[in-house]
């Protein structure tokens, strides 16, 4: 059974969610981080929840991340949050400012890393 969207969702961001390479590899730090559309909270998948539109992304946003995790501005361990780290990406065209992509290591492999959000 399809969930019900209700129009929080921008469908072209999922779209472009599901276009990313499943697997993005990041030297610097040792992660592979696998971009899955599994269950996040609730009943919404990790796509639509990336995808709502209170986060006002854009398509290019999403097309930028493979390449923005390989040069990034900035990189953190979360304070608040266990085993999760933050990718902070320059945005591409005029738009200001930066895109917080938010990975959580496996506990059982720490070279592995999960898209959280973004």
């Amino acid at each position: 059974m399809a969930k019900k969207t209700n129009g929080k969702y921008d469908q072209k961001l999922i779209e472009a969610l599901k276009k990313l390479p499943p697997l993005i590899e990041d030297k610097r730090h040792g992660f592979v981080i696998q971009i899955r559309d599994d269950m996040a909270r609730s009943n919404e998948t990790r796509f639509q929840h990336i995808a709502k539109k209170m986060h006002e992304l854009k398509v290019r946003d999403i097309e930028s991340i493979p390449e923005g995790i390989k040069a990034y501005i900035k990189f953190a361990k979360s304070k608040e949050i266990k085993d999760t780290y933050y990718y902070y990406i320059k945005r591409k065209g005029g738009d200001k400012g930066f895109i917080q992509v938010a990975i959580l290591v496996d506990i059982n492999d720490k070279k592995i890393a999960y898209l959280k959000t973004i």
